[in-house]
């Protein structure tokens, strides 16, 4: 199989970053977007937030190894101030990694699907879905709106896992 390599438009790094560290750290990415050793002082003044709390959201791009640093102390305040750096490079390599976990996920779902093919069965309000053996210690009954569960073909859901792992695989 071709190794592709993504191209890291904006749009794809505020993706990646926001799956792999979370959605509020995107600011900061913003805010380090093009720019190297950005005090995070300015960062903080520039996003509005307190100093702790964008330490906290830099450190965890830290902890992925997407933000790099170096502390200095500030001559005035006596406080170490920390200069940050955005790593998109890294970037690459979370995309290749989330990407090879959704695979292992996608296939150990279809793994399942395939070994209970036709013994899912399902509430008819969508509360519960559950295999043979599980729907048999229910009583065949939902355990939350007492419902009969009927059979599920999951024909259509292994299809479906199939088209997405090889739409990944492409």
């Amino acid at each position: 199989m071709k190794q592709q390599t993504v191209r890291l438009t904006k749009s794809r790094v505020v993706k990646t970053v926001s799956e792999a560290v979370g959605p509020d750290v995107v600011p900061v990415v913003e805010s380090l977007w093009g720019k190297q050793d950005l005090s995070e002082f300015i960062i903080a003044q520039k996003l509005k937030m307190e100093i702790h709390q964008v330490r906290n959201l830099l450190y965890r791009l830290y902890a992925q190894h997407l933000a790099t640093y170096f502390k200095k102390k500030d001559r005035e305040k006596g406080w170490y101030v920390g200069y940050w750096t955005f790593n998109k490079p890294r970037v690459h390599e979370i995309v290749e990694s989330l990407k090879a976990q959704k695979l292992d996920k996608l296939k150990t779902r279809l793994r399942r699907e395939v070994a209970q093919r036709d013994n899912f069965y399902l509430c008819p309000h969508g509360c519960v879905r559950a295999t043979f053996d599980n729907a048999a210690d229910l009583q065949f009954k939902c355990p939350e709106c007492s419902s009969i569960l009927s059979v599920q073909e999951n024909g259509r859901t292994i299809e479906n896992l199939k088209a997405q792992i090889q739409q990944l695989e492409a």
